[in-house]
Formats: C-alpha cells, sequence, structure tokens
C-alpha cells in the first residue's frame, strides 16, 4: 500500500483503489480529487506500508495507524489443502497525523537507509522532525498506545482470511465469515474511519493474543509431516491490567478472557480444539499490591446471579453445549470464599446443560504431586469425548464439530489455568493423534509430540501472562532441554523488585491506550488505595501460611515460617519465604506482590555448613547460611511471626533481636537431625555479594509448579512420555531420621518457642451447598 500526500489529503493507494483523508479533520473524502498524474507537481510519495489499523483522535489532532513490518509465524490451510494463509506477526506501528508533512511521514515508515534505527536514534529524529515542521507536539496518550502495538508483538493478522475466528467457525461458513466482534482488537479504530465503505484492500482485523507452530515428522508407525498450531485471542471486552480488572461486569463480560485453539493438520486433513479461559464470572477485586493482598467479593448472590447467568447464555450460545466450568480456586484459606461464590451460583443456576468441576490444585498437588492432575483429567474424559473436536477432511468439509467448552480459570487465570489447559489439550490430541493413526491404542505416543505440546503451552502462557500481569509467567527450560517434566513447566524466574514497582506503575497509563484502542470506560472501578499497616501484616501473615499449605507435604512436622527479605536487593519489601521442618529447609523467592514464585530451593539440613549473624551496614543484623550448594543472606522485615501472627517491629533493636532468633531456630533444628552441638557464629560485619548463589541457580518454580532443586539431592527424570510419576517430581521426605527421632525432647522445646503453629482443622468445604448440590440440574464434581 502506498501513501501520497497532498495539499489537502492524505491518499492511500492500494491495487489500483484509492481512499483519501481530509488533511484538516482525518475524514474520507467522498469525492477523491483528480487524477495524480495531474495532481504530479503537488504529489509527494511518502512511501509505502502493509495496511492500515484505522484512526484515532486526540482533541483536535486526527492519527491514522498503520502496520509498516510483520513476519509469518504460521499458516492456516485454505478451503482445499493446497491453499493456505499466512498468519503474520505485526513488528511495527506508526502513527501519521494527517496534518503532518511528507517528509515527515517519509521518517516515520522508513527511519533509517533500509533498517531500523536504535530507539535512541529514533527519538532524535522524531524531536528534529517536530522542530523543523514546527507540529503540535504529540499527544503522552499516543505513545502508550504505539507502544501497546510496538512493544509486546502480540498482534496478529491474516490478510486472506479472518484471524478473529475458530476453524470451525470459518469452515461452516457461519455468518459469512464475520469477525468476532470480542477478539476483534482494532474494530473501533476501523469505525473512526466514518460511515464511507473503505475496501478489504485497506483494513482487516487484528487479535492480540498468541501464535506459534511447529512441524514434526512422524515416523513411529507411518511416515508423514504432522503441523501443530497454537492460537490464543485475547477479548478486547474487560481487557486490560490484572489488578485493574477483576470478575465480571455489568455487561457480563469477565477480565482475561481468552480464547485457545489448537490445531493439527495431517495427510491434508485439520483437526482443531478450542477451550477458553476467564475470571471468576461474580463481582470481585483485590485492594493493593503487596503480599498476597486478601480478595474481596463486592456484591451479594441476588446482585450478581442475573449477570452470571448472562455470562453462561453467552458461552453457550458461542460454542454449545455442555458448557464445562473448570475452577481450581483453593477450597481453604482466602480463596475459599470466590471458591463458594462461584458453586452458588452454578447451583442456582440449575442448568443441565453445565458442568461444573472444582478442583483445588494447590491442596492436591501439595508437595509438588503433580501426578494428581490425573485425578481431574480422568473425571473430565467422558465429558471431553463427548464435546469431541472439529475435523475437516482434505476438501475443506467439516466432517466433525466440537460441541460444547471447557472454561478454565484459577484466580489470575495465569498459571494453574495454562497447566490444566495444557493437560486437557494434551489429552485431546492423543485422542486425535490415534484416530488419525498416528500411534495405536497400545503403544507410547511419540515422545517429540508430547516435547512439542509441552514446550508451546509454556510459551503460551509465558505471553498471556505478561498480557494480563505485566510480567512472563516463570518456566523452567527442562523442556528445551529434552527432559520431560510436568506439561507447562514454567522458566526460571527473573523478574525484580525494580521490574515488578515499573509494571505496576505503568499499568494505569497501559490501562488507558487499552481503553482508548477498544473503546472501553472507567465507570465504577475500584480505585487502587494504600494499603494499611493491618492489612499488610495480615498479608504477610497469610503469604507465608499459604506457601507451607502448597510446598510442605502433610507427613512433616513444620517448626517455623518467615518472611524475610533476600539481603541482595535494596529493598525493603519481603522477597522470601523461609520454612522449617525437621528435616528441610524450604527457601522460597516470591515476587514483591505475593503472586508468583520465581525460585524455590529445598536445603536439607545436614547440608547447612555455618549459620552466622553479624551487621551488614547501617546496624543492620543479617543471617548467613553457608550450604553445600551456596550461600543464603537475610536481613529481617518491619514484621515478626509469632504463632501465626504477624507483629509490627518497632526499633532496629527488635529487628535484629528477630533475625538471630531465626538463625537460632534453624541453628536447633540442624542439631536435632545431626545430633551435632553446633552454635550460631556471631560475626562482626556479613559482606554481602552482588548476586547470591540461589538467584544464579537453575531452581525455579512458577506460582503452581516447576524445577525445585533439592540442594544436595538431586531428583532423577522419568523416561517416560506418557505418564507422569513421581521420579519427575522432587523427592519429599515422609520419615524423619534417627537422629530426629532421639531428638523428640528438644523438638517438643522447639515447637513450644515456634512462630508457627499448624492451623485448627477447617470444616470440609462447601459442607453448607451439598443439600442444594443433590438436588440441582447443574452436574457438579468436587474433586
Amino acid at each position: 500500500m502506498i501513501i501520497y500526500t497532498t495539499p489537502t489529503a492524505l491518499i492511500l493507494e492500494e491495487q489500483g483503489e484509492r481512499v483519501e483523508f481530509d488533511r484538516r479533520n482525518g475524514k474520507v473524502l467522498e469525492k477523491p480529487e483528480e487524477s495524480l498524474e495531474i495532481l504530479d507537481q503537488d504529489v509527494v510519495l511518502c512511501g509505502n506500508v502493509e495496511f492500515l489499523i484505522g484512526k484515532i483522535s486526540f482533541d483536535e489532532q486526527h492519527f491514522l495507524f498503520f502496520v509498516v513490518d510483520s513476519s509469518v509465524v504460521a499458516c492456516y490451510r485454505g478451503t482445499s489443502a493446497e491453499s493456505s494463509h499466512s498468519i503474520r506477526r505485526i513488528e511495527r506501528v506508526i502513527a501519521i497525523n494527517v496534518k503532518s508533512d511528507g517528509s515527515v511521514i517519509k521518517s516515520q515508515i522508513t527511519p533509517g537507509s533500509g533498517t531500523k534505527l536504535k530507539q535512541g536514534t529514533e527519538k532524535i529524529m522524531k524531536f528534529f522532525a517536530e522542530k523543523v515542521t514546527k507540529a503540535e507536539p504529540r499527544p503522552a496518550l499516543l505513545d502508550d498506545v504505539l507502544k501497546l502495538f510496538n512493544d509486546s508483538k502480540d498482534f496478529y493478522f491474516c490478510r486472506s482470511r479472518d484471524v478473529t475466528i475458530s476453524s470451525q467457525k470459518y469452515f461452516e461458513k457461519r455468518e459469512a465469515h464475520t469477525s468476532e466482534d470480542s477478539f476483534f482488537w482494532n474494530k473501533r479504530m476501523v469505525g473512526n474511519l466514518g460511515e464511507a465503505k473503505i475496501s478489504d484492500k485497506f483494513t482487516c482485523p487484528i487479535m492480540q493474543g498468541y501464535v506459534a507452530t511447529s512441524q514434526l515428522e512422524i515416523t513411529d508407525q507411518i511416515n508423514a509431516y504432522l503441523t501443530i498450531t497454537i492460537i490464543s485471542r485475547r477479548s478486547t471486552r474487560r481487557a486490560g491490567a490484572r489488578y485493574l480488572r477483576r470478575g465480571i461486569d455489568e455487561a457480563s463480560n469477565v477480565a482475561n478472557f481468552v480464547e485457545t485453539e489448537l490445531i493439527l493438520n495431517i495427510f491434508e486433513h485439520e483437526l482443531s480444539f478450542v477451550q477458553c479461559r476467564g475470571s471468576i464470572p461474580v463481582f470481585w477485586s483485590q485492594r493493593g499490591f503487596k503480599y498476597r493482598p486478601p480478595l474481596i467479593i463486592n456484591r451479594s448472590v441476588e446482585e450478581t446471579h442475573g449477570v452470571f447467568t448472562e455470562h453462561f447464555k453467552r458461552l453457550k450460545a458461542h460454542y454449545d453445549t455442555p458448557l464445562v466450568a473448570v475452577s481450581l480456586v483453593d477450597q481453604r484459606g482466602r480463596e475459599l470464599p470466590l471458591a463458594q461464590r462461584f458453586l452458588e451460583h452454578c447451583v442456582k443456576a440449575d442448568d443441565n446443560d453445565v458442568t461444573f468441576f472444582s478442583f483445588d490444585l494447590h491442596q492436591h498437588c501439595r508437595g509438588l504431586n503433580f501426578q494428581k492432575l490425573q485425578t481431574l483429567i480422568s473425571s473430565m474424559e467422558e465429558t471431553l469425548k463427548t464435546i469431541g473436536f472439529c475435523w475437516v477432511d482434505k476438501t475443506g468439509e467439516v466432517v466433525q464439530s466440537q460441541k460444547g467448552v471447557v472454561r478454565t480459570n484459577c484466580i489470575d487465570c495465569l498459571d494453574r489455568t495454562n497447566l490444566v489447559q495444557g493437560q486437557i489439550s494434551l489429552f485431546v490430541v492423543l485422542q486425535q493423534a490415534q484416530r488419525l493413526g498416528i500411534f495405536g491404542p497400545l503403544c507410547e505416543p511419540p515422545e517429540v509430540l508430547v516435547q512439542t505440546m509441552q514446550t508451546m503451552w509454556a510459551d503460551n502462557g509465558d505471553v498471556i501472562s505478561t498480557q494480563y500481569a505485566g510480567t512472563a509467567a516463570l518456566k523452567g527450560d527442562v523442556t528445551r532441554n529434552g527432559e520431560r517434566k510436568l506439561m507447562g513447566v514454567m522458566k526460571d524466574g527473573y523478574n525484580s523488585a525494580s521490574r515488578y514497582y515499573l509494571t505496576h506503575t505503568k499499568d494505569a497509563q497501559r490501562q488507558k491506550a487499552i481503553n482508548i484502542v477498544t473503546g472501553q470506560t472507567e465507570a465504577d472501578e475500584n480505585a487502587e488505595e494504600e494499603e494499611n499497616e493491618k492489612e499488610e501484616e495480615e498479608n504477610i501473615s497469610r503469604m507465608v501460611t499459604e506457601t507451607i499449605q502448597f510446598l510442605v507435604p502433610t507427613q512433616q512436622t513444620v517448626i517455623a515460617g518467615w518472611g524475610l527479605i533476600n539481603a541482595f536487593q535494596s529493598s525493603d519489601e519481603i522477597d522470601t519465604v523461609v520454612i522449617l521442618t525437621r528435616s528441610n529447609l524450604y527457601i522460597v523467592t516470591y515476587e514483591i506482590d505475593g503472586e508468583k514464585m520465581t525460585d524455590v530451593q529445598i536445603v536439607a539440613l545436614e547440608d547447612i555448613n555455618t549459620i552466622q549473624t553479624g551487621t551488614s551496614g547501617n546496624n543492620r543484623q543479617c543471617a548467613r547460611l553457608e550450604t553445600l550448594e551456596g550461600v543464603f543472606i537475610w536481613r529481617p522485615s518491619t514484621v515478626r511471626l509469632f504463632n501465626n501472627t504477624a507483629i509490627r517491629l518497632k526499633s532496629l533493636e527488635e529487628a535484629n533481636e528477630y533475625i538471630s532468633s531465626v538463625a537460632e531456630q534453624i541453628q536447633v533444628g540442624r542439631n536435632m537431625l545431626t545430633g551435632a552441638e553446633g552454635s550460631v557464629v556471631p560475626v562482626a560485619k556479613i559482606t554481602i555479594p552482588q548476586m547470591s548463589v540461589h538467584r544464579k541457580s537453575m531452581a525455579a518454580m512458577g506460582a503452581l509448579f516447576g524445577k525445585i532443586k533439592r540442594v544436595g539431592k538431586p531428583s532423577s527424570l522419568s523416561k517416560s512420555a506418557s505418564t507422569i510419576s513421581t521420579a519427575q517430581l522432587p523427592e519429599t521426605d515422609g520419615n524423619e531420621s534417627d537422629a530426629s527421632q532421639k531428638s523428640d525432647h528438644l523438638m517438643t522445646k522447639i515447637l513450644k518457642m515456634s512462630q508457627f503453629k499448624s492451623d485448627s482443622p477447617q470444616p470440609e468445604p462447601f459442607s453448607s451447598l451439598l443439600p442444594a448440590i443433590s438436588e440441582c440440574q447443574t452436574k457438579i464434581s468436587l474433586l
């Protein structure tokens, strides 16, 4: 597409057609100027672009947005197996002021001599162009919108086939290939062009999400090439940043709604399976950012039920039935009220087209026992077979349709959700592969197929997390090293405290940019509030308690748990939870908000060489542990835990005494286990290196799972591609050592002085709803 300017118009030309914009007001001219040949002396050729995204006006300034660079990331098959359509990722977007001179437009389209200039050079050229042409300053929000398109590189389009609709809808030719509005990110921008009809040659739908493809050569049973494509489509409705978009709105739209389609192409056939994720469909919010803040339900069941049922009604209309809702929310602790409210609405809906599974993933997989996920998949097996999948033959005919959809959610709909969706997808793909004859019913699935699925879903989770939470999901590199780990394993944590604060500082501006593009409003949104000291203390206590519930196997005795600060970072925010049991020390590093674990190590107490205490500067006391693998250094926060209650420390002396007591308790625990008589070594000064050993290690973990490094006791990996064995997961010590058995009297003494005491047994979750569950038509499984 070529851009020209004349004194009165900005002209686009594509394949012999032209569209002209009035340079005074940005409107489409209904009566174009005369031919460009006649106006040759006044015409300025500005350059080539790929297509027009749409228009946004800021006050009296009108900007046209264009895709300048893109790259092919995958291909759709056409209506016949021989044809294909390229799916392209947008690499660079520019915004042209319709009043700009031709020279300024040229500099935007081609900022350098055939190559992209570095960011600093682009800023200099932008400044120079504004000064030379005496143009009006660019609106601040314009740069935020451009960053939305250019920084993330997660917008996609397909010029010859609509990327916003699934394969099944495309091949069934429903609604004459009308774009799916909820995934049509530039629909409002196209609408801003006015009522004049603009040819599809000039613009096309774009979507935000993720697209990736991989081609495998299958040689075990057959000789063929299998192409796997994953496409995630993020909804424009209630789109935005995690803490600014939670739950449902008045129009029955939920936050972080994403449709993910997995497509297989082989033997000139295409098979696809669609599932979706979305926030818990009730009115709820989360105030503040730090230390796992509480989840607040804002409206009653009666006030919410209408929008809840409308949300489910829309899903059934769009995807058919059955509608399967999978809730991975904890059935205890701070998440229980949301889990219960979701279930209450499902019972009240009394809908026999809905199947509801409640699976407390953290509790089932406690101690990283992730093979328990098979309990959920096995329970869903018959339902998944009922839903089926779409099958398009080599002539383009739909010979089998997917009927219904699985809707999965946790709290953020990120790590836990991505993990379970990956498992569901693997189950369906293995069914599809057997139907296609890729492997027999008694044969192991091809290892390369399982590994490819793991990697694709891990990458998918990374991108979706970045779009919603501002930081990538956390997955280990084991899937890329050929070691078979649990699907969805997340790469090593890399988000520092500084990046955390930078991300949330920018959330408000990013939200405004999304609102401008999608047409959302900020009506009735909960403003961010500062947490008071009491809230912060409760959040710290909750974070430590939930870390214990998730990581420590039930058969291990917890002696103490602390929220500390890694001495290698400059912030005074708690980023480390340390848990002492009778045999191990669990060291867990969090992002500052406490939502994501970025590093986990399990240190056997007998592998601790020395424990020291001393100051590191400014009279601040630190505890230093030297282990077989490396060194850990912590300093105290402003809050200590006693009997699982957070208490504010009011002086430096109290803080120094607190960290000393932490060191003493770890030392006593080591002595109990080994029978030794060691003691904490006081030193005058503890030197803080630039970075700790455990920050550099490969041990890491997402909010749910990951590669846990047990210092001194490495775990082995299973060789099976089809099953998840206990050998794939970190060892857990169910039996106490002889030394610890001989020290029961000392253990009793420690437990009496311990900061942490186990909570009393909790009542069975959802017990009050059980009579209503047995009578309602909604099929409910509480796992």
